[in-house]
């Protein structure tokens, strides 16, 4: 009985607990267009001991595995959590995968209507959540500085050249189709200004 005590004293003095190391995804692409479909993801990972049971979303996985594939079609946000335990005590860690929509901008004449064509021959863009942000644009002789974001983010009426305040023309919204195939509905602002440079 003695010895039993001491061992059990001895283990928790000397207890490591489980750690997972690393967790990686591959492709390691956490960002995707909205209108793309991720068909499959392949995760591995290490831990650092023996542990005695493990979980990983929506993935079937034995305690001695430290791969799995998840090769179910998807479109939208999915997250994917890998939690490892020794019987004591657990760690986890994640991956989320995104969908997102792009601003564009850039500088392009004025039209009397506009189309998903003109949105994507801007030469820039970005995944964006939110219109925040800085665009860098050239704005060229007879063309105007073009920004297009979706709907749903907030109105401006204005942004800042230098620091200085520029007022906007709000052109309205499109019904748009993105590169990868995505609908979404999109604003489109330019400046009241032509030819307003770097």
């Amino acid at each position: 009985n003695v010895k039993k005590a001491l061992d059990g004293i001895i283990s928790k003095i000397y207890y490591v607990a489980p750690k997972i190391t690393s967790f990686t995804a591959s492709p390691n692409t956490t960002i995707y267009e909205i209108g793309q479909t991720v068909s499959s993801i392949s995760f591995a990972w290490a831990v650092n001991k023996t542990i005695t049971g493990q979980s990983l979303t929506d993935c079937v996985v034995d305690e001695d595995d430290r791969t799995a594939t998840y090769d179910t079609p998807f479109t939208t946000n999915k997250t994917f959590t890998l939690l490892v335990g020794d019987g004591q005590q657990t760690d986890s860690k994640s991956i989320s995968i995104q969908f997102q929509n792009k601003a564009y901008w850039g500088s392009a004449a004025s039209s009397d209507s506009y189309d998903s064509a003109f949105i994507l021959g801007l030469s820039s863009n970005k995944f964006a959540t939110s219109i925040n942000g800085e665009y860098s644009i050239n704005v060229g002789s007879g063309e105007y500085g073009f920004l297009c974001v979706p709907d749903s983010f907030t109105r401006i009426s204005s942004w800042y050249i230098g620091g200085f305040e520029v007022s906007l023309v709000d052109e309205g919204t499109i019904s748009f189709t993105n590169a990868s195939g995505g609908v979404v509905t999109y604003r489109i602002y330019h400046t009241t200004q032509p030819a307003l440079g770097s």
